[in-house]
Order: structure tokens, then sequence, then C-alpha cells
């Protein structure tokens, strides 16, 4: 069997006159390839910039990251109480 390892997008905005001043989304979408992942977030990136230019001027960028393994959340819910498991 083949492992299948999805990928997330994360947005990230900001303005230039309030460097602490951020902003970091995940957009409910999931892609198959790092590459198709890269080409969606580069388009909404730019298309959020150019939407804020005239308007709040703050600027985006995006990420794009493997969901973590299986093992690293099975890892967390251990480390839950009880309780809430």
């Amino acid at each position: 069997m083949i492992e299948f390892v999805p990928v997330m997008l994360f947005i990230l905005g900001w303005h230039p006159d309030r460097p602490g001043d951020i902003s970091f989304e995940r957009p409910t979408m999931l892609f198959t390839t790092l590459a198709e992942c890269e080409e969606t977030g580069a388009k909404i990136a730019e298309r959020m910039s150019a939407g804020a230019r005239d308007k709040s001027g703050a600027r985006y960028d995006h990420r794009c990251l493997p969901v973590p393994a299986k093992s690293e959340f099975e890892e967390a819910i251990q480390q839950l109480p009880k309780k809430q498991r």
C-alpha cells in the first residue's frame, strides 16, 4: 500500500507598518501534491495582496506543509488526560 500524505495550505498576512501584527489562516482545503498546493497558494496570496493594495496595504504569502504523520496524532492523544480521550 502506498502512503498518501496530504498537503495543507497556510496563508500569512502582514502590514509593513505593523510588523508584529500577523494573520495566519488555513483555508479548508487539502492537496495531493506539493506542486498543486504551491500553485494554488501563490494565486490566492497574489489575489489577496492585490485586493488589499488600495485598501489596507496588507501583504500576503503562502506556505505548504504536509499533514503530520498518524503517529504524531496518536502520540498527542496519548498525552491527553484519560477523561479527555
